[in-house]
């Protein structure tokens, strides 16, 4: 039963392909992703962001909301979140036009959490892009985890709608088999380095406790991916595509 259903939910988000996007091209992005450090503060978090001329952020921080006002000022980008429905704050910083956002509780069947922070926007007229943050907590059985959070994208993100994740974990172990698991429908920036704007090879994989996924891969596609100075984040260039 488990693995006809994962087939189901599979075909549902293999059906996007089918799909075209509304607009005139192909959009690229600068993607960050940054776990940022205990008690490190939103200046020093935002100067790291910066320096990779972020458009589309993911930020998880200890910090509250005034910690991430005081980082979205500083970039001059609008804040979505933060997210607090698990251990960290949960939030997007971008410029473009946010249509809705909510942070949830996922409850896989055999137990523990998958925290999220999710937000739709705008790209254009017809053009949407979800962003995604999810953070998984207790969950022992790593494919129900997974099931649960494919359910939730199949039946709330769009068909036409290309997705940017950012999965953390308590481990690094832990965070790499849930994408390894979620790679069946979604690519990793970890496998996108051979391209890197510096020619750095740096492992994406080394940043711990974080990975970044995008797809389906017929809506979006990366052109180059490298781990930050001292696995202080992820930066990939992601185009969503026609």
């Amino acid at each position: 039963m488990r693995s006809r259903l994962m087939v189901g939910v599979l075909a549902v988000l293999a059906a996007a392909c089918a799909v075209r996007l509304g607009g005139s091209g192909p959009e690229p992005y600068r993607v960050v992703a940054v776990p940022a450090g205990k008690d490190e503060s939103a200046a020093a978090v935002g100067e790291r962001i910066r320096a990779e001329n972020g458009q589309l952020v993911l930020v998880t921080a200890d910090g509250d909301s005034a910690w991430f006002a005081e980082l979205a000022t500083a970039l001059g980008l609008e804040l979505s979140g933060p997210g607090r429905t698990g251990p960290r704050g949960m939030a997007f910083l971008t410029g473009l036009k946010l249509l809705g956002d909510t942070s949830i509780v996922l409850i896989p069947e055999s137990g523990g959490r998958i925290h999220m922070h999710d937000a739709l926007y705008e790209i254009s007229e017809n053009r949407q892009l979800d962003l995604m943050l999810v953070d998984v907590d207790g969950v022992q059985n790593l494919r129900d985890g997974v099931r649960t959070l494919l359910m939730y994208i199949a039946s709330d993100v769009g068909n036409n709608v290309p997705l940017v994740m950012g999965v953390s974990a308590p481990t690094t172990q832990v965070d790499d088999s849930v994408a390894v698991l979620l790679r069946a429908a979604f690519a990793s920036a970890s496998d996108c380095v051979s391209a890197s704007d510096d020619g750095d090879s740096n492992a994406v994989a080394a940043v711990q406790g974080l990975q970044l996924l995008y797809g389906p891969p017929a809506r979006m596609q990366c052109q180059s991916a490298r781990a930050l100075p001292g696995a202080a984040g992820i930066s990939a260039r992601l185009v969503v595509s026609r």
